[in-house]
């Protein structure tokens, strides 16, 4: 019987030296492997961090875009009215430069009738004097 429990003992100890031997075997490996896990766990966490004010800035940049684009939409009505004044006065522009044109430059039948009526005035200013 004491040899059953030595025995047992004996594979006891064995089995857990093998445990033991194979576990920390690697222990180099497991170590670099659990070191990487963690900087991937914080990789992740960061970049989860970095989504979440990307996303957030994201819904800003939409929100002002929004704003921007009904503001584009308001400007554009805005400059075709300002359209429709330019064009109204160039062409009023226009009108003025041809009508200082005809005053500026006097029309040669009209100073004809002009001069008549003016001769046609004095002589009868004349004749009503005498």
């Amino acid at each position: 019987m004491r040899g059953y429990i030595l025995l047992a003992l004996l594979i006891w100890w064995v089995l857990w030296y093998l445990v033991f031997y194979f576990q920390y075997e690697h222990r180099d490996v497991v170590g670099e492997l659990r070191k990487n896990l963690k900087q991937a766990n914080d990789q992740l966490i960061s970049l989860q961090e970095e989504m979440e004010e990307i996303t957030a800035q994201n819904e800003l940049f939409r929100e002002k875009t929004t704003e921007l684009l009904e503001k584009n939409d308001e400007l554009s009505d805005v400059v075709a009215e300002l359209w429709k004044y330019y064009v109204h006065m160039k062409k009023a522009s226009e009108k003025t430069a041809e009508l200082s044109k005809y005053l500026h430059d006097p029309d040669e039948e009209m100073q004809e009738k002009l001069d008549s009526l003016s001769e046609s005035e004095k002589n009868q200013l004349k004749n009503s004097f005498f």
